[in-house]
């Protein structure tokens, strides 16, 4: 039996799928269908995913918090045919805390959250971490076998 084959994706990756970004929606869409035709096995996320992920663009702008659109953030979150929640464990906090000293010793600066998301996907072994935030977070990819990249399509092998 093949190894699982896992993405994990940022916080802001779902963001920009709920958002609907013109330039993102179709690539996170196709992602999403290559899921449903098996190529990959799940994407995977942080449960802290959960928090980052409060609201949409329009809520926001408005200051008004609309029921529909919570209710689409929880369908996204209850699609476990599609996305696995990793909790945040000991472990985790510990893999975290050492990619930030790592980080900080080389002039790095890492955010909390973020932290969480790089050690959630090496503790899982995803084979890579889709994120909008590369200025941030690419560089630590020399400190995990983890490759950091923007969302894309997996493209099947030809033969």
């Amino acid at each position: 039996m093949p190894e699982p084959r896992f993405i994990y994706w940022d916080a802001n990756v779902f963001i920009s799928y709920l958002n609907s970004m013109p330039d993102r929606a179709p690539v996170l869409e196709a992602i999403l269908e290559t899921i449903e035709a098996s190529k990959i096995d799940r994407i995977v996320t942080s449960v802290i995913s959960k928090v980052e992920v409060a609201w949409i663009a329009q809520e926001k702008l408005n200051r008004a918090l609309d029921r529909e659109e919570e209710a689409r953030i929880d369908e996204l979150w209850n699609n476990g045919e599609a996305i696995e929640l990793i909790d945040f464990s000991d472990e985790i906090a510990l893999m975290a805390r050492k990619l930030m000293r790592e980080g900080m010793a080389k002039g790095w600066k890492l955010r909390t959250n973020d932290a969480i998301h790089l050690a959630s996907a090496q503790w899982v072994g995803a084979v890579e971490l889709q994120t909008y935030d590369l200025d941030d977070m690419q560089k630590f990819s020399q400190l995990l076998d983890l490759t950091i990249c923007k969302p894309h399509t997996i493209q099947p092998k030809l033969f």
